[in-house]
């Protein structure tokens, strides 16, 4: 058991091992390089990196300038090409961008702050482009190294356990899962989610006992928003692994029905809640109060900071929540844009024929979860795009087709 086995799930044919051919030009093949160990290792850091700003800079320095070449050098190749999935996502990517323009102040100066969300967010995006292109293979391999970190992450959130003892707010991991418990649990629960894919397909007793390990962890981290979006997730994917759709389907809109009924409860009143949710409910309040001049449709913009003193907790907070911070910077508009990313995203999982659907499974604990978590998507990157950005772009960047240099397609 463990990261090999899961591997070896995920195998594709031997014709799938395509890499970037040695004819390729050798400044290609060295950006080519640089761009695949960037992602790998950035994706890795998610789980292992030391801090949250030593896993930033991976993504700085491992992926924006290779991502700028191949953008500016090669930008027909990978934006025009197939169907054009990386034009759309530049596209709706400066969409969201662009409530930049509307804030209170130097609209110019926010232009510029806010641009480098965009060139973050797009240097992600050519870097995966890039290894469904030319490294389908390892592509389908990334969720075996997702596990693998998760699972030495797991093992040193147990050795700062036994250092510190039960914590009542919750148990941090080390590194960049010791920033927060609630991240410590949402992280661990992607390679939880990895792990109970693999064990639907090939059970085994030491897969299970892993499985125990997980859930413990993410239960000593405290981290209900984990636990809320595992609940909805594991039994939707174990029915769906099962070709049971329509049943999976069901429970999906049952689990809807659901948080719409307990939402109408705490409106009436019946339904504490600030309690149930963390004290959101008054902090959104708060943002709201803060940025008078909110519009629903078109937000307050994308202003510099995402944060506001809560007089309630006393402390400075964030919106806590992907889908509020989306309708107030940028409205209803901004909300629906994302929404389209979404759909063009499990549209195009849908048409293709993938080997497995654990990033249909993450993206689904990412949707659930970004309700209580969570900013703005075109932002400096956070832990939180290990379930927003990441699947969302591993879906969408799939190809159907090998690539092949220009010369061999004359």
């Amino acid at each position: 058991m463990g990261a090999q086995a899961i591997q070896a799930s995920t195998r594709r044919p031997a014709k799938a091992l395509l890499m970037t051919t040695f004819k390729e030009p050798r400044t290609y093949r060295f950006f080519s390089v640089w761009i695949t160990s960037g992602l790998v290792l950035y994706l890795c850091g998610f789980f292992l990196a030391p801090s949250s700003k030593a896993q930033y800079l991976t993504l700085y320095i491992g992926l924006i300038l290779p991502a700028l070449y191949f953008s500016l050098w090669q930008g027909k190749r990978y934006f025009l090409l197939e169907d054009r999935t990386l034009l759309w996502v530049l596209a709706i990517t400066l969409a969201l961008y662009l409530p930049s323009l509307w804030v209170t102040g130097d609209a110019l100066d926010t232009l510029r702050k806010n641009l480098k969300g965009v060139v973050f967010v797009m240097s992600l995006a050519v870097a995966v482009r890039h290894l469904h292109m030319h490294y389908p293979a390892l592509a389908a391999r990334i969720p075996a190294i997702l596990f693998a970190s998760s699972l030495a992450a797991l093992c040193l959130f147990y050795v700062v356990l036994a250092q510190q003892g039960l914590l009542s707010n919750g148990n941090i991991g080390m590194g960049n899962l010791g920033d927060n418990p609630n991240e410590a649990g949402l992280a661990l629960s992607v390679g939880l989610l990895i792990l109970a894919i693999h064990l639907i397909k090939q059970p085994s007793i030491t897969g299970f006992l892993l499985v125990i390990t997980f859930v413990l962890a993410i239960y000593l981290a405290n981290s209900r928003s984990a636990m809320l979006g595992l609940a909805v997730t594991l039994p939707f994917a174990f029915l769906f692994e099962q070709q049971q759709r329509k049943l999976a389907i069901t429970y999906l809109l049952a689990c809807i029905i659901g948080a719409g009924i307990i939402v109408i409860l705490m409106l009436q009143g019946i339904l504490d809640g600030e309690r149930l949710l963390s004290s959101r409910p008054s902090l959104w309040a708060e943002f709201l109060s803060h940025y008078s001049n909110f519009n629903l449709w078109w937000g307050s913009g994308l202003a510099g900071s995402i944060t506001v003193f809560s007089n309630v907790q006393g402390v400075k907070l964030e919106p806590h929540s992907l889908y509020f911070a989306l309708v107030l910077r940028g409205g209803l508009l901004a909300a629906a844009l994302y929404v389209i990313l979404v759909i063009l995203a499990i549209q195009k999982h849908t048409s293709s024929t993938p080997a497995n659907n654990i990033w249909l499974y993450i993206l689904l604990f990412g949707l659930v979860t970004q309700g209580f978590e969570g900013v703005y998507p075109v932002r400096p990157p956070n832990s939180f795009w290990l379930y927003t950005w990441i699947p969302i772009l591993m879906l969408i960047m799939n190809t159907n087709r090998e690539y092949r240099p220009r010369h061999e397609q004359l």
